[in-house]
């Protein structure tokens, strides 16, 4: 104590600063913490560093107190406390200490880093929880022995934390969601470990590793197909190498490849870099970028160079014919955002005010004919776009949304963002202006909800051009258990609306963007409605480390291929049923088999699919903003 000079003594000492604490806080030093119970005017040295936090529990007491003291008066009143009240009366300590390492971070606010250790663990037979569990059959001991164990390094690269920082809970959160995120790890956790007699903690990091080899296949006929190959985590360092092969008997080289090789977060910068290279009969690609994203709140620059060239080949499909054509095009994309934190909650929400500016460049060496009526989509042009908004966002942790048993991380908070540009095209000059707002909640004994509306559009000569207008709704259920099983329910609601589209420019509802496993070229229009219902069973089946769950759907989908008005349009229809495969402990994509039947199908399309393909791993968007861009058309 022999730190503090109270205010009792006049005048302020030299070399000291004043601090005013208001009474039932914390006065936080380096080595102690001191409960202040009236409104006290410290000095301290000024060397000395110290903060303030408030005692919500002895305030929240004091409350209940009162109103204790209140409704005692009256002997009625007295019993409607004691039976929806405890008596808070008891004195509790206003600081807990616990010996063993705990992940509830709020208890040691402000404490000072000692030491960060970091517990990786092999992909089969261990637990995040249970670091003392290891493989016990031979399949796990030979997958763990063929698997490149993450560096330590790598996982250091991933903390927004050093040694001698201090505790922040909302950092240490962010910590773990970055941890999860990471392809080549399955789960991780962060636990503090109090050191006794100290205002110091050790930080505990354990990871989890998923095997490195990955694999996805997608088959349609024995004259199409494709296999894709994926090192998640190439020699432990944390970067991808992926390959795919696509098969074709339609023209040469029958057998394609692309080859993707990405380093995530390069020398712990969180910038990600990525090189592509890939040749087949339907493209060519060339191709470098670099960026990063606001991967937290509490990010403050994020940007990207993008530079490549591609070959596609290009189908356009009429009723009597198709004209197939090439074009190459040299493109280049580079942007820039500043992030500012303008608001914490005691919830752990943070809000964001960010704002981003893009240049791209779009450069087509091979093309066919252009003119301000024809062939607008490939025209050479040159767009500049700026963004602001402002994001509010949170994150709770759940298991069995996408994952089969991972623990997921679920965004909640809204999204406002207001984009505006201009581009600079062979033919003309015009303006470019998008806006779009989402929110997402989770609601007890409800479940998760969120609504989007975005809307984007060229305007020239004070009309809209190639705009669309989207609204989206995604759900899916809080988790009923019946038994060992436990079922979600998930939907999706959809509505598209293009906006004086080119000739050319079309949206379908094939597959995953309407009635899933059907497929007509001809189902195409520029507006489409969409609803999709699916219910999931996550099963109690195990066997080799996979686990398998059924589902079932049903999609209801409408596109204006045939007449103007939307619901004057045949309403097509998907039923189905499938069953899903997934072993967490592997980077592989879910397999799935699917079986759907369709009632109403053109003439010359089956009313039945049978699908058997990898299920791709989809990411719950969240709310940020990122780099600017033009609206799609889907």
């Amino acid at each position: 104590m022999s730190a503090l000079v109270f205010a009792q003594r006049k005048g302020k000492v030299a070399g000291t600063d004043s601090i005013h604490v208001k009474g039932k806080s914390f006065l936080v030093l380096s080595d102690t913490s001191i409960y202040v119970k009236r409104d006290t005017i410290f000095y301290l040295p000024d060397s000395v560093v110290a903060k303030l936090k408030k005692d919500r529990e002895g305030r929240s007491a004091e409350f209940y107190k009162k109103l204790k003291e209140k409704l005692s008066k009256r002997k009625v009143t007295k019993e409607l406390y004691d039976l929806f009240f405890n008596d808070t009366s008891k004195p509790k300590s206003s600081i807990k200490s616990f010996d063993g390492p705990t992940d509830d971070f709020e208890l040691y606010n402000g404490r000072v880093i000692n030491k960060i250790q970091i517990k990786r663990l092999d992909p089969f037979g261990t637990k995040v929880t249970d670091t003392t569990s290891s493989a016990k059959d031979t399949f796990s001991k030979l997958g763990n022995r063929t698997h490149a164990t993450t560096r330590e390094f790598v996982v250091r690269n991933n903390l927004l934390i050093k040694e001698g920082d201090e505790v922040d809970e909302e950092i240490l959160r962010d910590t773990e969601r970055i941890l999860r995120r990471l392809p080549f790890l399955r789960d991780a956790r962060v636990y503090i470990v109090p050191i006794k007699g100290t205002f110091q903690v050790d930080i505990l990091v354990i990871t989890k590793d998923v095997w490195n080899i990955t694999g996805s296949a997608s088959y349609s006929d024995p004259e199409n197909f494709d296999f894709t190959i994926t090192d998640r985590n190439f020699l432990g360092l944390g970067y991808e190498f992926e390959n795919e092969f696509p098969y074709t008997t339609d023209g040469k080289p029958n057998l394609g490849y692309l080859g993707t090789y990405r380093a995530n977060n390069i020398k712990g910068t969180f910038i990600t870099g990525e090189l592509t290279l890939g040749r087949s009969f339907e493209f060519d690609r060339r191709g470098i970028e670099f960026f990063r994203n606001f991967i937290t709140p509490e990010t403050k620059h994020a940007g990207g160079i993008e530079i490549a060239q591609e070959r596609r080949l290009n189908a356009r499909i009429f009723i009597d014919t198709t004209i197939v054509f090439n074009t190459r095009l040299s493109f280049q994309d580079y942007w820039y955002g500043r992030s500012f934190l303008i608001h914490e909650d005691e919830d752990g929400s943070r809000t964001n005010f960010q704002v981003a500016g893009a240049y791209v460049v779009n450069d087509f060496i091979e093309r066919p004919i252009t003119t301000p009526d024809t062939n607008q989509v490939f025209v050479d042009s040159y767009t500049r776009l700026l963004s602001v908004g402002i994001a509010r966002r949170k994150f709770d942790r759940s298991s069995l949304i996408l994952g089969f048993g991972r623990t997921e991380d679920i965004p909640l908070g809204y999204l406002a963002e207001l984009t505006l540009g201009r581009e600079n095209n062979t033919f003309t000059t015009r303006t470019y202006f998008g806006s779009q707002l989402a929110y997402g909640e989770y609601f007890d004994r409800v479940g998760f909800i969120r609504p989007s509306i975005t809307f984007g559009s060229f305007i020239e000569n004070e009309e809209l051009e190639q705009g669309v207008l989207k609204v989206q709704v995604d759900y899916f259920s809080f988790l009923y258990r019946i038994r060992r099983t436990n079922l979600r329910q998930f939907f999706r609601f959809k509505y598209t609306y293009g906006i004086n589209r080119f000739s050319t420019e079309f949206i379908d509802i094939n597959d995953e963007r309407g009635v899933r496993g059907l497929g007509d070229v001809t189902l195409r229009g520029t507006k489409k409605i969409s609803f999709q219902m699916e219910t999931v069973a996550f099963t109690p089946i195990y066997f080799a480390g996979f686990r398998m769950a059924v589902f079932g759907f049903l999609d209801f989908a409408m596109v204006d291929n045939t007449k103007e008005r939307l619901f004057d349009n045949t309403l097509y229809q998907g039923y189905g049923v499938g069953l899903r495969f997934r072993n967490e402990n592997l980077a592989f994509n879910t397999f799935q088999i699917r079986f759907g039947w369709y009632p109403n199908t053109p003439a010359y399309v089956a009313n039945y699919d049978f699908d058997f393909s990898g299920s791709r791993n989809l990411e719950l968007n969240g709310f940020r903003v990122n780099r600017p861009e033009v609206i799609t058309f889907d």
